[in-house]
């Protein structure tokens, strides 16, 4: 029997839980079903130590090719880009298609950082703006939510806020030993986290765990069916929201702050922008809540558009009256 994928964590952790309940190395990965795979990582180790110049050529040059030879992906931005701004003209949807497949070549290239440097030399190419936000609502000895968008470059987010107690949640990949390797860069030594498969997550633990000094960073923008969702506007298209992330904070007390991360090229660093709480939600009103959500998310999404994940399905989960996109 195929076991279940396993929380990653820190030796410290916010739910004080056991080194020995995370997910571990397997010998398995060792067997020549993996051989391409250690090839691939051992060619990312190269990768992360290669100059800035180099990485940024190597990214466009990724992004190009996925944007000419992936129909599948560049069909299905357009088609997002296309329902989000129905004004928007055709030339214009389309530089902004491909200019988002440019930055996502480059996260591409990038993501080998996380990997394998250390958390010092990664915080050094990271940056938080409003990091007072989180401290003034954790100094009231409550939890807080960041509600973040997916970003080309969400990765950097997480880790840019390394120096806090942070719990979430990761997709775990089919290729088990990808799942590890890319899973352990994600709770390294220096940390204090704890990073759970998404259909293996205790709300329960969260919420006990946001009655204190703890930090929830929720990806708010998937598409997950219509369970614990109403269908609200997301810019110009209604589209299937969680609202989970309302009744979390009601049971929890906790802050909610919308937050995403984004790539700087000026600066060269990947900046964390924190945004001021949300403190409208209802316990009754769920479409307004969908739309305090959305509304949250957009603002933050606009401070670079071409950096938001353009190609995944969101909109897969329909009204009845509306026909698949895709």
């Amino acid at each position: 029997m195929e076991q279940s994928p396993k929380p990653f964590l820190s030796k410290n952790n916010p739910l004080n839980m056991s080194i020995d309940d995370g997910e571990k190395f397997s010998l398995n990965y060792l067997l020549p079903i993996y051989w391409f795979t250690w090839v691939l990582i051992f060619l990312s180790f190269i990768l992360s130590y290669l100059p800035y110049f180099f990485r940024s050529f190597i990214g466009n040059l990724v992004g190009n090719f996925i944007y000419h030879f992936n129909n599948k992906r560049r069909n299905i931005s357009k088609k997002n880009l296309s329902l989000c701004f129905k004004n928007m003209s055709a030339q214009d949807l389309n530089n902004l298609s491909k200019a988002y497949f440019s930055y996502l070549g480059k996260a591409f290239i990038d993501l080998p950082l996380l990997w394998w440097r250390s958390n010092s030399s990664l915080q050094s190419q990271c940056q938080i703006i409003n990091t007072d936000y989180i401290d003034n609502e954790l100094s009231k000895n409550r939890g807080v939510i960041l509600l973040t968008a997916h970003t080309v470059s969400l990765d950097f987010g997480g880790r840019s806020l390394s120096k806090y107690p942070i719990i979430s949640m990761y997709k775990p990949f089919r290729n088990k030993l990808l799942n590890w390797f890319i899973g352990k860069s994600r709770s390294k030594t220096t940390d204090n986290v704890i990073v759970f498969p998404r259909n293996n997550f205790s709300f329960k633990k969260v919420i006990t765990a946001l009655k204190s000094r703890t930090i929830f960073y929720y990806v708010a923008d998937e598409d997950l069916g219509k369970d614990n969702s109403v269908f609200e506007k997301f810019f110009d298209e209604p589209k299937s929201t969680l609202i989970s992330i309302s009744k979390i904070a009601s049971l929890s007390k906790a802050s909610v702050l919308p937050c995403i991360n984004h790539y700087c090229p000026i600066t060269k660093k990947y900046i964390t922008f924190v945004d001021k709480p949300i403190n409208d939600f209802s316990e009754n009103d769920m479409k307004k809540n969908a739309r305090l959500i959305n509304r949250a998310l957009e603002k933050n999404i606009k401070r670079n558009l071409e950096q938001y994940m353009w190609s995944l399905r969101l909109f897969q989960t329909r009204p009845d009256d509306k026909d698949y996109p895709y």
